[in-house]
């Protein structure tokens, strides 16, 4: 049901907050299609998904089912994130409602859209940052998820925002750091996330192609979809890599746990990450990693002590990152040990809970 590290965020706050008593309502979207039936904690509603790609018609559909939603339930707090809280801002005063804004994106234009259009091929084309933007500057509070995140904010929106731009990191669901590892003795590699070029996957095929000519019997599990999908099969294929590498689509929570359990190493060299979720999520799982230094990435992994790091764009280093892992398994495993003491300390679900609750009530 949850597609993404934003949904599932949303997801996971959603029942941290109901879970120390609080009525919380989400809205989330859908194709008229899709039937859901699943029992969470917390009251869901559903706007119409508008698969557009030029311009995200669901900030029409949010504002559809928000408006007259907003009305009847009174809220205190209204929380969006992406370009779907277009409208939030106006709902908000309407309502007498505070309106607080969580940034996932690294994409967000310096300028709005008066001076956006004067380059009207360029701003059709990134539209959804300009919506996104307003978004956010209409906000009375705004949460970014690393300093990194904190940083591109401001810098989108201008300094006059500083004090209200507060790092807030999500949590980590407590199953990650249940899972029970029992790694095959074959070489199986793991991806989850979207399958972008921003996500590093190009890179992980090219690596992948020398990576398979040492260790004949390396696996590579890509999870997850996106735009480039049929492009990197493609690439699979003309690698000769088909019988090593399996695209599996989106999988649950407990799907993907379980191919941790048998897998050698997470790899995650994503090119920017406003916080970087499956990173944290393998680091509670204790399934050794080797991601990139893209955006706050280095704010949760130290290179040598809970991961290996190597330069973004970089297939050579990558390459060698991932052959060294496999070579030095035990040492991979202790970093993964590390790894994992480190984010039972950091990103627990309920502890950002506390600090988002903390943040609506200076708020109201």
């Amino acid at each position: 049901m949850f597609k993404g590290g934003g949904q599932l965020a949303v997801h996971r706050l959603a029942c941290a907050l109901s879970a120390k008593g609080h009525q919380v309502h989400a809205l989330y979207s859908k194709y008229p299609n899709e039937q859901f039936d699943v029992e969470v904690p917390y009251h869901i509603h559903w706007a119409k998904h508008h698969n557009f790609a030029t311009v995200n018609l669901n900030i029409f559909s949010y504002l559809k089912v928000l408006g007259p939603l907003a009305k009847k339930e009174k809220f205190n707090i209204i929380h969006g994130n992406a370009e779907e809280a277009y409208f939030i801002g106006e709902i908000a005063r309407e309502n007498g409602a505070a309106y607080i804004f969580t940034s996932h994106t690294p994409n967000i234009p310096v300028n709005g859209m008066l001076k956006g259009i004067v380059n009207p091929i360029k701003f059709l084309k990134s539209i959804n940052t300009y919506l996104l933007r307003q978004a956010i500057i209409e906000a009375d509070q705004i949460v970014a998820f690393s300093q990194f995140s904190r940083q591109l904010i401001l810098k989108g929106v201008g300094n006059t925002y500083t004090n209200k731009v507060k790092i807030i990191p999500p949590g980590v669901e407590n199953s990650w750091f249940k899972v029970e590892r029992k790694p095959s003795s074959t070489k199986r590699i793991l991806f989850w996330g979207r399958l972008e070029d921003e996500k590093g996957l190009p890179e992980i095929i090219y690596a992948m192609k020398k990576v398979s000519k040492i260790f004949k019997d390396m696996t590579l599990t890509l999870i997850g979809e996106g735009s480039r999908l049929e492009q990197y099969k493609a690439s699979v294929a003309n690698f000769g890599l088909k019988g090593q590498v399996e695209f599996t689509g989106w999988l649950s929570n407990c799907e993907i746990q379980k191919l941790v359990a048998q897998s050698n190493l997470g790899l995650f060299p994503s090119r920017i990450e406003s916080f970087g979720l499956s990173v944290v999520e393998a680091m509670a799982a204790g399934l050794p990693i080797v991601t990139a230094s893209g955006g706050a990435i280095p704010e949760n992994v130290k290179d040598g002590v809970t991961g290996m790091l190597v330069p973004i764009n970089n297939t050579d280093a990558l390459t060698k990152a991932i052959i060294s892992a496999l070579e030095n398994p035990q040492r991979a495993e202790s970093l993964a040990k590390a790894a994992k003491m480190e984010v039972q300390k950091k990103f627990i679900w309920d502890k950002t809970a506390d600090s988002v609750i903390n943040l609506y009530q200076s708020a109201l």
